[in-house]
């Protein structure tokens, strides 16, 4: 399934929903809601791992 707003990385047979500021895993599975998902540190706009040159800079805890 193709996603156009949705961050979904493909890894063998599991996908992965990403968050869209920062870049870590928020769910594990195969079907997705195409929207942009967000973890709770980039609502707050407290994330400090925001993409850097379009690379994940590693995740919040």
């Amino acid at each position: 399934m193709g996603y156009k707003h949705a961050r979904v990385k493909t890894d063998r047979n599991t996908t992965a929903l990403l968050c869209n500021g920062c870049g870590i895993t928020l769910n594990e599975g195969s079907k997705h809601e195409d929207r942009e998902h967000y973890c709770t540190m980039c609502m707050s706009g407290n994330c400090k791992a925001k993409f850097k040159n379009g690379k994940p800079g590693g995740g919040c805890a």
